[in-house]
């Protein structure tokens, strides 16, 4: 073999060695038990003529007529609401994947259920029950309410895989809409090409360490949420912690490496 194609027979292997190090590359599976449920804020505002403030744990707030006409949210989602009944409501809202929320209010004011049941383009189901208690004055949906329980049910295993991208960026898969996200971990805010709302969300994220990536989110421009991905020592589990930044609520998921 001739040196320069020793040269690059040796680049070749060590950068395919680099790829295979990298602990974040490859397939990860939700862990329902591992992941701790959060602790939930929402607040109901009465705005007048059948308007409604809708504010939750991440302090975003979108204000709507209950007239089941579809509105952009300041995410860029799609978002319909509507009253059923003196005790029910009902959202539809679209973002990558379609949620049917339905609000259900205790005949004595004190307690709020929501419903959310989530569908994928491949037609998976997700179907989350959380149930608040009120924490301060209102009356019927208004006022200030805060998560005491938390079910999820889910057909089917939550998963996403994780690739290279450049040089030392890398790909989010979701296994469940085939959603694929280019992170350039540049340091920069860039959007995401293949969403809806790359208009308004863009992200920025950078390597802390091998096994450490720091994200943050900005919507129409405003820092919105950070985000830490991280990786056990073993290589076997992955914590991704979200912390909204207006509100400081917290949101841990974990996953198992498949």
């Amino acid at each position: 073999m001739r040196p320069k194609s020793m040269l690059l027979a040796l680049f070749l292997a060590t950068t395919g060695a680099a790829v295979a190090q990298d602990p974040f590359v490859g397939t990860w599976v939700y862990s329902s038990q591992k992941s701790p449920k959060p602790t939930i804020t929402y607040g109901i505002k009465d705005l007048g003529g059948d308007r409604y403030a809708l504010t939750g744990s991440t302090g975003e707030t979108t204000e709507i007529k209950a007239d089941g006409v579809s509105i952009k949210s300041p995410s860029g989602a799609t978002v319909s609401f509507k009253k059923v009944n003196d005790h029910t409501w009902q959202m539809d809202r679209v973002q990558g994947q379609t949620m049917v929320r339905t609000y259900t209010v205790s005949a004595d004011d004190k307690n709020l259920v929501l419903l959310d049941v989530f569908t994928g383009p491949d037609g998976g189901h997700e179907k989350t029950t959380t149930t608040y208690a009120r924490t301060g004055p209102g009356k019927s949906i208004y006022g200030e309410w805060k998560s005491i329980s938390l079910e999820e049910e889910v057909s089917g295993e939550q998963s996403f895989t994780i690739e290279p991208y450049g040089k030392t960026g890398i790909t989010i898969t979701s296994a469940a809409n085939k959603h694929r996200t280019d992170l350039e971990l540049d340091g920069v805010q860039h959007p995401d090409k293949n969403s809806e709302s790359a208009k308004v969300e863009t992200t920025s994220g950078s390597r802390v360490s091998a096994r450490h990536i720091h994200m943050e989110d900005q919507v129409n421009g405003k820092p919105d949420s950070a985000e830490e991905y991280e990786v056990s020592e073993d290589g076997k589990t992955l914590t991704m912690v979200s912390t909204a930044l207006k509100t400081s609520a917290k949101f841990t998921t974990v996953w198992d490496k498949k």
